[in-house]
């Protein structure tokens, strides 16, 4: 089991950490050592009771067993930090491998999964792994080293003696497998229940404005409630439901001491076997049982952290986006749809959401594509950037199938304003060089001018240094938007792709957005995702969407003049705004 966990925690981390396994070896010599003093006290007695003892031979096994003490706490001194830092830089880097395997996982990936199972096993599982391997794994080599090399000796010393003395011993390993078993059922449980109780919290948290807003508190923490008593019913479980059985492992250990004192005593009456044996046997005995005890467990929470292990290979296992083996290189920036077919894994049916797409985006030029709700064009968006890999067809950015150019060029060449803007916790400057980490504070200043940022964000307490709340939730959403520009041009990639990035804003920050967003178009491959069609009617082509397919597509007047689908949503925007317009003339 020792060998199978270490060799799973080398697969984790991708490296061999020497030091955990030297600080291992020093493991097994700690428990030789904490072993030692025992034979040489029964070599004492022996003296003892052969009459051989002398003050010089009593102060040579003193210092002997003294000697064997400092060793041990010597060999403990080096071992122990090699484990920690093995353990550590090993965890360091399963962490890092981990954290770069889900950023080359398709996002249906992630749509798959439930926040709360996920957080659980890049949090708790890792750190589960990271305490066994750093505090337990240590100590149970050391412990297993102990009782072996005594039984060992007891063997030499008297083997009947020995063989009654373990004759608990397989008993209760059995005991032993059935408390690992029903703790392996109840470990499942508990498990299961952190990740929904986790999922559930986060939920509840996130969730709260709605459920305010609502008047659902009673539902709301119903679900929480439920969670958290499960997640408790499950704990409780995890703890009583394995103590009978870890308590018989216990008791069948000890069974073969009652058998050892009698069977002495008679052998002792008999003649048979001396008096040092016998209390060499009964003082020796005892720390076997103990440590065989510790050993078991330690067992037990190895075992979890095996099933820790598991759950975080199953997320290394998963499928990643494709990688080429020699990345092609793009001649250009226009981009090509040839025949793309895509559906999302998680809809019933796998019904398309793009179907046979076929479409140029010209170099440089500015392309809106608009159309209902539903139509695919966040889709078409999210494929250009790999997000997912399309079903069938192809995808050429330059003349190169996107699969073929590699994740990490690929984003080099893409810049994404998205919708919902995330800002991380951390200052302005810092959210801003997300763009760029290498910029400087001068060009990060240059780049919120020419973003419209530069003077909310000098307003702000310390300026470009004000720490944001989680999200930025104290800034609106226009300065998030204005923020996420900044962070593109500080990017400078020749491609740009803009998801409704004016869609949530009032209409005053719209046009603010609209002059960062002209400032950062220039020289520039732009695809932007337009709700308002007034925003984008001076777009070099607009793509018209609907059902997962393009429709129309051409200038704005040209479209007009077609009268279909792009005609029919202008029309209705027009109306829209004259209703308003004419709304707020009679509330005047």
């Amino acid at each position: 089991m020792i060998r199978e966990l270490v060799q799973s925690g080398f697969r984790l981390s991708g490296t061999r950490d020497p030091r955990l396994m030297r600080g291992l070896r020093w493991s097994v010599v700690e428990g030789l050592f904490a072993a030692a003093p025992y034979p040489l006290l029964y070599l004492l007695l022996h003296a003892v009771f052969t009459g051989r003892i002398t003050p010089a031979t009593a102060l040579g096994y003193g210092a002997a067993m003294a000697a064997c003490l400092l060793a041990r706490i010597a060999a403990g001194a080096v071992g122990m930090p090699l484990v920690f830092s093995g353990a550590y830089a090993m965890m360091g880097e399963a962490r890092l491998r981990v954290a770069d395997h889900l950023r080359r996982l398709p996002m249906g990936w992630f749509g798959k999964q439930r926040g709360g199972d996920l957080s659980a096993r890049l949090t708790s599982d890792l750190a589960l792994v990271e305490n066994l391997w750093s505090h337990f794994l240590g100590v149970f080599v050391s412990g297993l080293a102990m009782p072996a090399f005594l039984m060992l000796f007891l063997l030499w010393l008297d083997w009947r003696l020995a063989l009654i003395a373990l004759a608990g011993i397989p008993l209760a390993l059995l005991a032993l497998a059935w408390t690992q078993h029903v703790a392996a059922r109840t470990g499942q449980r508990l498990m299961a229940a952190n990740a929904a109780a986790q999922s559930a919290l986060l939920e509840y948290v996130q969730g709260i404005a709605v459920v305010r807003g609502y008047g659902r508190f009673g539902d709301a923490w119903q679900r929480l409630e439920a969670a958290l008593e499960e997640h408790h019913a499950a704990l409780l479980a995890a703890e009583t439901k394995p103590a009978p059985w870890l308590v018989a492992y216990g008791f069948l250990l000890e069974t073969g001491y009652v058998s050892l004192a009698l069977a002495g005593a008679w052998w002792l009456a008999g003649g048979t076997l001396s008096p040092e044996v016998l209390i060499a046997f009964l003082v020796l005995a005892l720390p076997v049982y103990r440590q065989l005890f510790e050993v078991g467990l330690a067992a037990m929470l190895l075992r979890f952290a095996r099933r820790a292990l598991a759950r975080i290979e199953n997320v290394l296992a998963e499928q990643a986006l494709a990688e080429p083996a020699q990345a092609a290189v793009p001649q250009g920036h226009d981009i090509v749809f040839d025949k793309v077919r895509f559906a999302y894994e998680h809809r019933q049916g796998g019904a398309a959401v793009l179907d046979n797409v076929s479409c140029e985006i010209a170099a440089n030029r500015l392309t809106a594509i608009v159309g209902p709700s539903g139509a695919g064009k966040s889709t078409l968006v999210h494929l250009i950037a790999r997000l997912w890999d399309v079903d069938a067809g192809a995808i050429r950015l330059g003349g190169a199938d996107l699969r073929e150019i590699g994740t990490d060029a690929l984003h080099r060449h893409v810049a994404m304003v998205f919708q919902d803007v995330l800002l991380f916790s951390g200052s302005v400057l810092d959210n801003l060089r997300i763009g760029r980490p290498d910029a400087s504070r001068e060009e990060v200043i240059a780049a919120a001018r020419r973003a419209q940022a530069h003077d909310f964000i000098s307003a702000l307490p310390d300026g470009y240094d004000t720490v944001l709340d989680e999200g930025g939730a104290s800034l609106s959403g226009g300065e998030r938007q204005r923020i996420s520009i900044a962070r593109a041009l500080l990017k400078d990639a020749p491609v740009l792709l803009l998801d409704e990035a004016t869609a949530s804003v009032d209409p005053s920050a719209e046009a603010q957005l609209q002059r960062a967003i002209a400032e950062l178009a220039q020289g520039r491959t732009v695809v932007v995702i337009a709700h308002r069609l007034k925003s984008v009617r001076h777009a070099d082509c607009i793509l018209v969407m609907d059902h997962g397919r393009v429709v129309e597509q051409g200038r704005h007047d040209e479209l007009l003049a077609l009268g279909g689908l792009y005609a029919r949503l202008w029309s209705r925007q027009q109306v829209a705004q004259d209703w308003r317009v004419g709304a707020a003339q009679r509330s005047s």
